[in-house]
């Protein structure tokens, strides 16, 4: 896997934006109920202009991010919304190459208290 942070201006400072995991077809074990990812630096920053996949890519919201006291330093991504997202889209999940975070989304989430999962 390989993470990269896209940054982008926001009100005149570049700020870390999307928060990307990619992956080869198949690599991703969707037939989890989660996966967990190491948070740690450092990243290969890219300018949002360099933000186009050219593969498939999918949204990761706040909601299938969790986190867990077993593992500190990771947070986790839930897999099944993932997949429903990617059938009502009419995609076959494991032709999915990519994991596309908001930096907001993810600070919010490292922010919480820790809790068991």
């Amino acid at each position: 896997m390989k993470i990269r942070i896209f940054h982008d201006y926001h009100e005149d400072k570049l700020v870390p934006q999307k928060y990307t995991i990619s992956f080869s077809k198949g690599e991703l074990p969707w037939d989890r109920e989660k996966v967990f990812v190491v948070l740690s630096a450092p990243f290969e920053p890219l300018g949002i202009e360099d933000f186009l996949p050219d593969s498939l890519a999918i949204t990761v919201t706040q909601g299938d991010l969790i986190i867990s006291a077993e593992k500190p330093g990771k947070f986790g991504i839930l897999l099944p919304p993932l997949k429903r997202r990617a059938v009502d889209g009419g995609v076959d999940y494991w032709d999915i190459e990519h994991l596309i975070i908001q930096v907001a989304d993810l600070e919010e989430l490292m922010q919480m208290n820790v809790f068991n999962v």
